[in-house]
């Protein structure tokens, strides 16, 4: 019976309370839990109003796991303390490989064999959290603090929708668990933009958000933050003797109700571990919540029991630690870079220093906008991070430097070629603002980046094209154009020093194979402002020919799926530029093809959408995408309920999370190439 038909049969009240609360924990458990739902928000916030109703009706059935008594009166002012019934430890670190061999090393010494099974799971970045049960209902929750007493957040803790008020049934007359709660990305971000909108200073990162939130005085307050929790081990379960390993207990609470993160790997021997670990850092960036490190722990709990503990941390459990995404560092200066659609972007030099795996010495500013609002400047500490595991950026000021250079104040005109520059809005975007931007066509650093760009391997993957050719062939004056790639010949390479007549046939055949990219290639190469693969591949398909889409006016591109004005705009500008216009003609008589090609329709894909995550090793995302549309298919961005298949590469992450969830068939890369051949 569905939750909507039962409460239209009439009933006792007491029974229709009970039915609403079991119907809302289902909703909470499928939401929070499985990231499935089974009902809209809408209908949700209508039994919810029931709910409350009858209980504002009935004050005497009220119960303490009733889904109204989440959020419940403000905490008296002062910090309550609870004393755990067995201490929170900490874990060891391991930084790398023979760390992890050495911790190995000592496990099977302490055990005397190696034939040893551990459960790898990842490392949530997140606040240690202590939550017991008793009789099946929440009772209390809280920190770590110092292992032997924590601070009461029992009143925070019941507001988490991922967190069960009550056990389901079967579950042990008393369960005292761990676990990290945390704070989805995507929660952090609309939480730093609403206290950026209320001039308030945001949270450097969501660990600090969550630790913030957890102990909140106020549960409405807390219950804003939207926090969440996933379980990780156990201190007492009555009855965990009847289970002999983690891996077993994991599975069991699950059943009980609680949240578990299903990225856990059984493994056995270093090999195996490391790969688990490598997997596992591969999806770092895909995850909606913030990881640090996997956690390898001795499966067996008989095992564990043998190994002991020392003052501090477990012998049978340790944590590798995944390449830092923060570090601290000095600003060297501020500079001024020109990309290759002409926008001015200011660019911090700093002192290298070692951040998410690499070294890096530089991040954007982004604009100037972004200059006053950090109020950053040359000689300053800062604080950086690696944005999505990639892209460096400076997050604050940690320490002013005594004798301060001034903030750079917005040029008057481009650095490089000394033209005076356009600007653009820039609201709604990542940071508001304007862009500056040159527009001079014979600027030196645009013509050098787009002859990188164009030549790049998701443009015309001309291999051989990089930096440091491209860079001898301007200084040459052999090119002034991309369309002067195709002008190239062996004479003119030959008196480049980085060629030699074996190097230059190769260019020049690299060249000449590039003629023969798809349409959405040449578009994406091309580099049109707003316009990246995905909207390339739109655009292709949509206008089937180069004359066609630089016909197009800004009505027609906005009808192509998921472009909006701003790239419409930006298109048909970029096509009313009388050079840019003699530059296509240049390539279409070089022999460049200006095609896409169609999707008959009726080949053996015909009406199929693909999806492609993780890395694909023998083929490009682009190149794949052409086999599956050659072959009457689509390629979709996203998983959604028209998605036939999805192709799963190495480090495939939520995408391929999600595809199971939904029952869409997977396969993988070999799969794949046998069904397209």
């Amino acid at each position: 019976m569905s939750d909507r038909a039962s409460r239209l049969i009439p009933c006792h009240p007491s029974e229709e309370i009970f039915s609403l609360r079991e119907a809302l924990a289902r909703h909470d458990h499928q939401y929070y839990v499985l990231a499935a739902p089974v009902v809209a928000d809408q209908e949700y916030d209508a039994l919810m109003k029931r709910l409350a109703a009858l209980e504002a009706q009935y004050p005497e059935l009220v119960t303490a796991d009733s889904p109204t008594q989440r959020v419940g009166a403000k905490m008296p002012s002062g910090t309550r303390t609870l004393r755990h019934d067995v201490r929170l430890l900490s874990l060891d670190n391991t930084y790398a490989a023979e760390d992890l061999r050495a911790w190995l090393g000592r496990v099977y010494k302490g055990l005397g064999r190696d034939d040893v099974d551990f459960v790898v799971e990842l490392k949530i970045d997140g606040v240690s959290a202590a939550i017991t049960y008793e009789q099946g209902l929440l009772v209390r929750g809280a920190t770590r603090g110092d292992g032997e007493t924590g601070e009461d957040v029992t009143h925070n803790i019941r507001t988490m929708r991922s967190v069960p008020l009550r056990l389901r049934p079967g579950a042990p007359d008393y369960v005292d668990v761990r676990g990290e709660v945390y704070m989805d990305k995507a929660d952090f971000e609309k939480l730093n933009a609403a206290r950026a909108r209320a001039g308030e200073e945001p949270f450097v990162n969501p660990r600090n958000a969550a630790a913030g939130a957890l102990k909140l005085m106020d549960p409405v307050e807390a219950a804003g933050r939207h926090l969440r929790f996933f379980l990780h081990s156990f201190a007492r379960v009555n009855g965990a003797a009847a289970m002999a390993s983690h891996s077993a207990f994991l599975e069991q609470a699950r059943a009980w109700g609680f949240p578990v993160n299903t990225h856990t790997r059984l493994c056995r021997g270093i090999d195996a571990i490391l790969v688990a670990c490598t997997a596992l850092e591969a999806m770092r960036a895909d995850l909606p919540y913030d990881v640090d490190g996997a956690v390898i722990k001795v499966d067996r709990f008989d095992d564990q029991r043998a190994l002991g503990e020392t003052m501090k941390s477990p012998r049978w459990a340790v944590a590798f630690k995944f390449a830092a995404y923060q570090a601290t560092t000095t600003i060297r200066d501020i500079v001024v870079q020109v990309g290759r659609t002409g926008v001015l972007t200011p660019v911090a030099e700093f002192d290298p220093v070692f951040c998410g795996g690499v070294t890096i010495a530089r991040a954007t500013l982004h604009n100037f906008d972004e200059i006053e609002r950090l109020g950053v400047a040359a000689g300053d500490r800062v604080l950086i991070e690696r944005a999505g595991d990639v892209i460096p950026k400076i997050v604050k000021v940690l320490e002013r430097a005594p004798e301060r250079k001034a903030v750079r104040k917005l040029p008057t005109d481009c650095p490089l070629c000394r033209e005076e520059f356009v600007v653009t809005a820039l609201a709604g975007q990542e940071f508001d603002g304007v862009l500056h931007r040159c527009i001079n066509p014979e600027c030196p650093r645009q013509l050098e980046r787009r002859l990188v760009h164009f030549a790049a391997r998701d443009a015309m993957d001309i291999d051989g094209m990089g930096e440091a050719a491209v860079r001898q062939l301007l200084e040459k004056g052999l090119v002034r154009t991309v369309a002067d790639i195709y002008t190239l010949d062996t004479d003119a390479l030959l008196k480049l020093d980085l060629f030699g007549a074996k190097k230059a046939a190769q260019l020049l055949a690299a060249v000449k194979q590039s003629c023969e990219r798809p349409l959405s290639r040449l578009i994406f190469a091309l580099g049109i402002a707003n316009i990246g693969v995905k909207a390339s591949q739109a655009l292709a398909r949509h206008f089937g020919s180069m004359e066609a889409l630089s016909a197009a006016s800004e009505a027609d591109i906005c009808a192509v799926a998921d472009l909006g004005e701003i790239s419409a705009s930006a298109v048909v500008e970029y096509f009313s530029r009388e050079a840019v216009r003699h530059q296509v003609s240049a390539l279409k008589a070089a022999g460049v093809n200006m095609i896409e090609p169609r999707a008959t329709g009726t080949g053996k894909l015909s009406g199929m959408t693909f999806v492609f995550t993780g890395e694909l090793l023998r083929h490009t995302r682009h190149a794949a995408g052409l086999k599956v549309i050659a072959l009457g298919g689509d390629v979709g961005a996203a998983v959604t309920k028209t998605t036939a298949c999805v192709v799963a590469g190495e480090g495939a992450g939520s995408k391929l999370e999600k595809a199971r969830r939904m029952g869409i068939r997977i396969i993988n890369e070999q799969a794949f190439e046998e069904l397209t051949a």
